[in-house]
Formats: C-alpha cells, structure tokens, sequence
C-alpha cells in the first residue's frame, strides 16, 4: 500500500504551506521506501500540486508513486480523482492506478496513488538509449506517429467521459508506459485552470518539439480541427509512410546487387538512401563509401553529393578544396547543379570570390537552371544599388 500519512502536524498555512508538504511528503516516501527494502530512483519537481516518484521494488521492478496536494478550496476533486483511479482500472486510456490513499494534511488533502511504471512523453525524447537507429527515417515518423494517434484515441476517450474538465494537454500529462502505450496521467489536467478550444493543436505541437529533440523529420499539419479528425488524420500518415518505406526498401533490393556489380548509377542510388535513412537506416559512413566508388567513374550526382559531404564535413573531415575538386570534375561535364553549387561555394565560403560566383551561376543559366538565375540577379542587383 502506498504510505498513509497520519499524526503531521503542519503549523504554517499559508505561503510556507505547500514547500512544508513537499518535505514532509519526500520524508514520508523515504522513509516508507527503506522500510520496504525498496530505493527510490527519482522524483519530478512539483507541478501544479503533482510530484511523481519512481520505486525500485526488491525484484527491480519499477513503479511510480503519484502525489497530489489539494488546497481547502479544491478539496471538490478528491472524489473525482478517486473516480478517476477506479476508472483507470477498466480503461487502456489512462494510467492505470493499483491503489492510492487519501489523508488529511490540515485544511488541505494528500491523495498518494501507485501506478504503474510510467515516463512522460519529453522524458522519453530525452533518454540517449532511446536512438531508433535500427529504423529507417519513415519507420521513425510511423512509430511516432503511432503514438500520436495512440494519445489522440486517449484525449478522445477523456472528452467523452469527463465531459466538464478543462482540458489542457501538455508534456506533463502524456505519458508512456513500459509497453509502449501513450497514456494520458489525468490527475494534473482536473488541477488546472487553463482552458483551451483545440487539443488537436496541443497535441501536435507537442509532438513537433519531441520530434525536433529527436531528430525526426516529422512533418503533419496544424488546423483548426477537432480531435476525432486528427485521429484520422494520423493513421492517413502513418499508411502513407508505410508505403513510402516499402517502396524505398524495394529500392535498395534493386540497386544493392547491382552496386555490388560496379554499376555506377546504383552505387550512387545506394549512397543516397544510406545519406537519408530511406530503406535501410543511416549510416553517413557507408553513404560516404558508396559515393566514393561512383564519383570514381566520374558519375556526376555522386560527384555532387559527395562534394556537399565535404563542403559540410558530414561523414568527412570538412575540406572546401576537395568539394571544390569535386565540383569541378561534375561541371566539366556540364551539370548544371554542380556549376550551381561552385557558385554557392564561392559565394559563401570564407574566401569570397564574387566573380567566380558570377561566372559558374552563368554557366548554369545557360543549361536552364533557375535558381542560378536567381542568384545572379541578386548579385547583379546589388552591385547596382
């Protein structure tokens, strides 16, 4: 059972109330885990009344300990929290609850509830173990995604059956479980005050920032909808990905033999779906190695790419002399990217040289590039100013 709290005496009500609550609730919880021969792993700062604790049993199994303090003035929740607690127990939407106790702590209430083992969404993007880098980059966006929709069916669920709370989803309510389960921690949502008109929004937005913390290109639009279209919209993605890795695996299938044979073309293909993680997961070092062996017989995308590679020192110590190198050989063969590029690369690199710029924007126009174009006007327009 979780701790019971009986015979405290806090004093001071008032602005001292809830830091003595916070004490006397972390020595409650020490205590109660050494006495059980268990270890307390860790805690989140208090949260709107809410602190989490992670319990190491004696078999090593993790659960979590959730507390709530309830003010005089919110002392209306308790029966809602408990009902919430019940409910968990019938529901795969919510965190489920093994047992909690209630006690009162002068004008106020600690409800402390045992879980199971959870970690919040931002949590989860910050752990290094989890890379994903056995996954392709669309197998990344459709396991994200998944547990988007995964949280979306949740919030769904809350609406429905909660109907008079105001819900505000933020990266404190959505958690995993060690199944992998999106679940929604509830308790901190009945506790604010802030409303809001478009969880859709909330949820997506959230899910845009743990994929830039995970470097995942996930991209899936923000509108003014309701939950149940952003339901529909996930699993539109996800079956999109699908088909988008199914088609870039068979792609891999039908160069990496031909690859293996010499053939230019496909060693580049190769390179190119190991650079971006499509088919296979990324590895810079063996799109580094397939460039290499079709910008040998001078193929000139390869040459292209890897001249970028050099250009940015990805996979590569950065040299701006070989990817000018590089570049050279691509344009002599009248690429109009490659001639593109060397005057991006004069244009940018430390050692500016303008008229370079000018002369390979030039040579690209003349084979019909229009960003070249673009960029020549914009030289040409400054020097006139």
């Amino acid at each position: 059972m979780p701790p019971n709290f009986t015979k405290y005496d806090i004093i001071n009500i008032g602005k001292g109330t809830l830091m003595n609550v916070q004490r006397i609730l972390d020595e409650k919880i020490k205590n109660y885990t050494q006495n059980n021969g268990q270890k307390l792993i860790e805690q989140t700062l208090w949260n709107n009344s809410t602190v989490v604790y992670t319990i190491e049993d004696k078999q090593n199994m993790e659960m979590s300990l959730i507390a709530i303090y309830l003010e005089k003035e919110k002392a209306y929740l308790k029966d809602t929290i408990e009902k919430i607690c019940e409910d968990s127990k019938k529901t795969e939407y919510l965190v489920k609850c093994n047992q909690w106790t209630t006690e009162k702590l002068n004008e106020g209430q600690i409800i402390v509830i045992e879980t199971e083992k959870i970690t919040t969404l931002i949590e989860m993007a910050l752990d290094e173990n989890i890379t994903l880098a056995d996954n392709t980059e669309e197998e990344k966006k459709i396991w994200l995604c998944n547990l988007m929709e995964n949280v979306t069916e949740c919030v769904e669920y809350i609406i429905k059956k909660y109907p008079g709370f105001n819900i505000y989803i933020n990266n404190e309510e959505i958690c995993i479980n060690e199944a992998g389960q999106g679940k929604i921690l509830l308790f901190d949502l009945i506790n604010n005050e802030v409303k809001t008109n478009n969880e859709a929004y909330e949820i997506v937005t959230i899910f845009k920032q743990v994929a830039n913390g995970m470097n995942i290109k996930f991209s899936i639009k923000i509108q003014e909808q309701k939950i149940e279209n952003l339901r529909k919209e996930c699993l539109e993605y996800i079956e999109r990905h699908k088909r988008k890795n199914e088609k870039d695996k068979k792609l891999f299938k039908e160069n990496i033999k031909k690859a293996n044979n010499g053939n230019k073309e496909s060693e580049f293909v190769i390179g190119y779906l190991y650079e971006n993680g499509r088919g296979v997961p990324q590895n810079i070092n063996e799109a580094v190695k397939w460039y290499r062996k079709s910008a040998k017989k001078k193929y000139t995308k390869a040459l292209n790419n890897l001249a970028y590679l050099y250009q940015n020192g990805n996979g590569v110590e950065k040299d701006i002399r070989k990817a000018e190198e590089l570049l050279k050989m691509s344009a002599k063969q009248g690429d109009d990217v490659a001639c593109l590029n060397l005057g991006i690369l004069y244009q940018t690199n430390n050692e500016i040289n303008m008229e370079n710029a000018k002369f390979w924007y030039k040579k690209a126009m003349n084979k019909g590039n229009e960003v070249a174009e673009r960029m020549y006007k914009r030289i040409r327009e400054k020097e006139n100013l």
